[in-house]
């Protein structure tokens, strides 16, 4: 690398096309075990197939409530059709082809590789404009061996998450774009298709405004793309909003999703802003920082005034006590850092903290747009960091834009290696880099910080299709499962459940935990409310031990020690999964 010429940006550009695919073809082939039964990951990814499956089949385009889910109100959702837009087009353009079984196979697996390549453009194009073609490829090769990151690409991951990684990727490709207002038009847009998707994408429009507002106040060549910025992310968030969910998504208040409480801020951040620098002029510090903070004090206000409930209050109270300790609390990738494991702990900081300092060393042996470039990288940096940290599930963004910093010192250590005059340096030094690449610091702190836990028993998997299928016998009904089945028993079946693992469908999941963890009697009276007609265990499954571990007493406890109430009627079955009829009251 460090004799032979860089590649010219066309031949770059296709080597990172052919990582990309070369990384997909591995993908494929690693997860080829999971296709024959559409063994989804985790819940959410069954869950996204059901929607997609309810919208083809003639749901209306701006519902998407599940039906099946505590009928016969309903189980309300925030999730939107922009993910499930290219999952449902390739499925209706393959299913005249191949059926459609195989139709939803292949869309499954191949929407997640296709974000894959969007986000791995974006990163080569915005690392490009900062370090060059050199580090901008090899940071598509350290992005595609990043677990952290990769793990929500993987074939059949089809939920938002990898929606948002990339949608940050495009977002961090504005910021280093040369033309302002391109630049600050494609932040925007980003970010506002972030929002559409989830409302995690909150604090990065924060940072990304904030950013541009601090850059438009230092350089008044930076106003462009502040200015354009503010508009494309107001102008982003409330059209689509109105397209996506209907004229009156702008005026309901949500606190878990794009609503009434949020876009009409950032409407009056994208009015506001060019207002201001319209009338005030850009030419002075000081008035650059007056537009700013007019812009800001508008989007503040107005935000005072939609907030309401979500100012202080918590979207997830509504599920109850035992409902947010059981479930809530004990969704890992939601918790902060210092609930996580130290083999978590490490995981999240490693990566993103030697990325921090590698940025911040870039940006020292840089000068002028260069080094304003790389210190925007570093803030990004550490705004997603303090994201991470809070919330777990946010450490992909963290370990995508540590990525340009990290690969730049990668670059610049392996020529200083390979300058000196030792083999063993040359030969050492290089094969120690591979260590600080974030698969290497990831595999070395697990190497250092794994402790062996005891042996347990194998437990099935309760979700696989194979466990769930002696419910495919019962004709179509409702059954009363843990909420982490919810989804898989959806996608397998033709039954409805009563809830499933998505908050605002709150009566469901306090239904659910209580019914378990209620003593037979009062489980009896909370089961016998809701519409199911069985009840359904798995002796596998992490969430049904914890509500035998809730309350010794509880049904699921009973149940688990084979103690069965006179009102269930056990079903012959095999294997983990267990089947009870519900015998109805004698009258």
């Amino acid at each position: 690398m460090a004799s032979l010429p860089a590649p010219d940006g066309k031949r770059a550009a296709l080597l990172a096309l052919l990582a990309w695919l070369l990384c997909s073809a591995a993908m494929l082939w690693l997860f080829r075990g999971d296709f024959a039964t559409l063994g989804f990951r985790d819940p959410d990814d069954a869950m996204r197939l059901v929607q997609v499956r309810d919208w083809i089949g003639g749901q209306a385009f701006w519902d998407v409530s599940q039906h099946r889910v505590n009928p016969p109100i309903g189980g309300p959702m925030h999730w939107s059709r922009i993910v499930d837009m290219p999952i449902a087009a390739l499925i209706l353009l393959l299913r005249p082809l191949l059926g459609m079984a195989m139709a939803e196979l292949v869309a499954c697996a191949v929407v997640p590789l296709l974000l894959l390549g969007g986000m791995t453009a974006a990163l080569f194009v915005a690392t490009r404009r900062i370090a060059g073609t050199i580090v901008a490829l090899l940071a598509v090769i350290l992005l595609l061996t990043a677990p952290s990151i990769l793990v929500q690409f993987t074939p059949l991951r089809i939920d938002h998450h990898g929606w948002q990684i990339m949608a940050a990727a495009l977002a961090l490709g504005g910021a280093m774009d040369l033309r302002p207002v391109r630049g600050g038009v494609v932040s925007g847009l980003a970010l506002a298709l972030w929002l559409q998707i989830s409302s995690e994408g909150l604090p990065y429009a924060a940072l990304f405004a904030a950013l541009f507002a601090l850059r438009h106040w230092i350089d008044r060549a930076e106003t462009p793309r502040f200015v354009g910025f503010t508009v494309a992310l107001g102008a982003g968030a409330l059209i689509p909003l109105i397209l996506l969910r209907g004229p009156s998504a702008v005026l309901a208040r949500q606190c878990d999703a794009l609503s009434f409480v949020y876009v009409w801020p950032l409407v009056a951040l994208a009015v506001a802003t060019p207002a201001a620098a319209r009338l005030i002029g850009p030419s002075t510090a000081l008035r650059r920082c007056l537009i700013g903070a007019i812009g800001g004090g508008a989007a503040l206000a107005t935000f005072l005034l939609t907030g309401g409930a979500c100012l202080s209050g918590d979207p997830f109270a509504a599920l109850g006590p035992l409902a947010y300790k059981l479930w809530y609390l004990q969704v890992m990738e939601g918790r902060p850092i210092w609930e996580q494991s130290r083999l978590m702990v490490g995981v999240i900081l490693l990566p993103s903290l030697f990325g921090l300092i590698a940025t911040l060393l870039a940006a020292r042996a840089a000068s002028g747009l260069v080094r304003m470039r790389w210190l925007t990288v570093a803030l990004l940096l550490a705004g997603a960091m303090l994201v991470a940290i809070m919330v777990m599930r946010a450490v992909s963004v963290a370990h995508l834009f540590a990525l340009p910093g990290t690969t730049w010192l990668l670059v610049t250590l392996f020529r200083r290696v390979q300058a000196s005059a030792s083999a063993m340096v040359r030969i050492g030094g290089s094969v120690a880099l591979v260590l600080l690449t974030p698969a290497g610091l990831c595999a070395l702190w697990v190497a250092l910080a794994a402790t062996p836990e005891p042996a347990r028993n194998a437990s099935a998997n309760c979700r696989a299709a194979t466990v769930l299928a002696p419910l495919r016998t019962l004709a179509p009904t409702t059954l009363f499962a843990p909420i982490d089945l919810g989804p898989d028993i959806l996608v397998q079946t033709r039954h409805s459940v009563i809830g499933t693992a998505h908050h605002r469908n709150a009566a469901g999941i306090t239904a659910v935990i209580e019914g378990f963890v209620d003593a037979p009697d009062q489980a009896r009276t909370v089961i016998g409310a809701t519409s199911a007609r069985y009840v359904v265990t798995c002796d596998g499954l992490n969430e049904y031990r914890l509500y035998g571990q809730a309350n010794g007493e509880g049904l699921a406890a009973m149940l688990a020690r084979g103690t069965i109430p006179q009102w269930l009627e056990p079903l012959p079955t095999k294997g983990p999964l267990k089947i009870y009829r519900i015998r109805p009251p004698r009258s």
